[in-house]
């Protein structure tokens, strides 16, 4: 049950990118990241209403800002990166972060996998260069190593991943001092106040917000029920298994997505990937 709860929460993960990438034709980054920020604090505004909380206020309010500030500074990279390329190959990128997760949460919590489960972390990674490289011969393989670090939206995306491999290892650390309808409600409630000194106010922006209501709320939704169900399998399961589990679902579907919504290719490499993605996914589990 707790692994089918990380596959469901990655499938929201992954929708929620594509309703992102979406929304940027339509919205700036800021926009769109308070607009979210600002419905998921009434999602977790209700619950907290309606039941009881818990919150350990001394061991939770240094990893609980830690935790606001880097989502802030990590979302608007994402968000710039995936505007700025393609989802089939910025998504891939964020296969980096088991392996950052794996080295968090062992310092953190104490958190050890098996030596065949890194394997499979490391698979998961070699499957990304695969997925980022132009043809299959070795030296295309590694040249994807030089592409990271002249590639602009590369970079920002492995920052990113970076990040976000740890927010989780403090997802888990504030969810041992808090449940999880205040830990919601105080993070997306710091995001607002955060993203309000950032906000620029455009008269074209807000009528476009009429023209796709739709869209922005099908992506505020996709975003909460996404982060609702990451917050109960970081409680089940080792952090690391979670983001692998999400990381290589997430790039299966960016490849999918990439194609029939933005037009990308599906090339050999990236079949290749996908495969050896499945393989790393199935060592991990």
């Amino acid at each position: 049950m707790s692994i089918f709860i990380c596959i469901i929460s990655a499938f929201f993960w992954a929708a929620f990118d594509l309703t992102r990438k979406l929304s940027l034709q339509k919205i700036n980054s800021v926009n769109l990241l308070l607009i979210f920020t600002l419905g998921q604090a009434l999602i977790f505004g209700g619950w907290v209403f309606y039941e009881d909380i818990f919150l350990n206020i001394k061991h939770y309010i240094i990893p609980g800002l830690v935790l606001i500030i880097l989502s802030l500074f990590s979302a608007l990279l994402f968000l710039k990166a995936i505007n700025e390329s393609d989802l089939s190959l910025t998504i891939p990128l964020l296969s980096l972060s088991p392996l950052f997760s794996s080295l968090f949460s062992l310092f953190f919590l104490n958190e050890k996998l098996s030596y065949f489960q890194y394997s499979g972390v490391f698979l998961i990674i070699f499957g990304t260069l695969i997925l980022y490289s132009k043809n299959l011969t070795l030296g295309e393989i590694l040249k994807s190593f030089k592409v990271f670090l002249i590639n602009k939206s590369a970079k920002l995306m492995i920052v990113v991943s970076l990040i976000w491999s740890l927010t989780p290892v403090l997802d888990k650390l504030c969810l041992k001092n808090s449940s999880i309808n205040i830990h919601g409600f105080i993070q997306s409630f710091g995001l607002v106040i955060l993203l309000a000194f950032l906000l620029k106010k455009d008269i074209h922006e807000i009528l476009s917000l009429k023209k796709n209501w739709k869209l922005i709320i099908i992506t505020i939704f996709t975003g909460i029920i996404a982060t609702v169900l990451q917050f109960y399998a970081i409680l089940f399961n080792y952090v690391p298994i979670m983001e692998a589990i999400k990381r290589s679902i997430g790039q299966l579907c960016s490849v999918a997505f990439g194609k029939i919504f933005f037009k990308e290719q599906v090339t050999r490499p990236k079949i290749l990937g996908v495969l050896i993605l499945s393989i790393g996914v199935y060592y991990v589990l």
